[in-house]
């Protein structure tokens, strides 16, 4: 008497089906990873962007305070980025001031790799010579 094969249950999968499973899988991580990664470069563009424009504002709060003299705003222009201190006073991270520029930056949570430009600010209405320039925070988002 001859068995018939047929007959019993299918325990298993080909291995033709477990390719395709594992070929979806590796598919849709892929698309998963590339959209973390997407996630977090623009999460680091903003959180830059916002440092910026922070700076930028105390800048400007700077200036516009009563109590700025021209002298102050020249002594700012001739190492903006040596007198942090003078503009300290006009920012604000989450509530606090921030006592320095690595300060600044882990009340920001950004890396202390980031470096910090703070660019001159406009001192032609008292006959300076220094344009507005803009401030700028590098090696960190893109």
């Amino acid at each position: 008497m001859s068995k018939n094969l047929k007959t019993g249950t299918n325990n298993g999968f080909t291995i033709v089906e477990l390719t395709v499973v594992v070929t979806v899988i590796g598919l849709l991580a892929s698309i998963a990873i590339s959209a973390y990664n997407k996630v977090v470069r623009d999460a680091k563009v903003t959180k830059r962007l916002a440092l910026v424009n922070t700076l930028a504002t105390a800048k400007a709060s700077f200036v516009a305070d009563p109590n700025t003299a021209p002298a102050l705003i020249s002594t700012f222009n001739g190492g903006p980025d040596g007198n942090f201190s003078m503009i300290a006073p006009y920012i604000r991270v989450n509530g606090a001031q921030p006592t320095g520029e690595a300060d600044l930056l882990a009340k920001s949570g950004i890396p202390s790799t980031a470096k910090v430009t703070l660019g001159t600010v406009d001192d032609s209405s008292f006959g300076g010579s220094n344009p507005d320039q803009a401030p700028a925070v590098t090696g960190y988002g893109l």
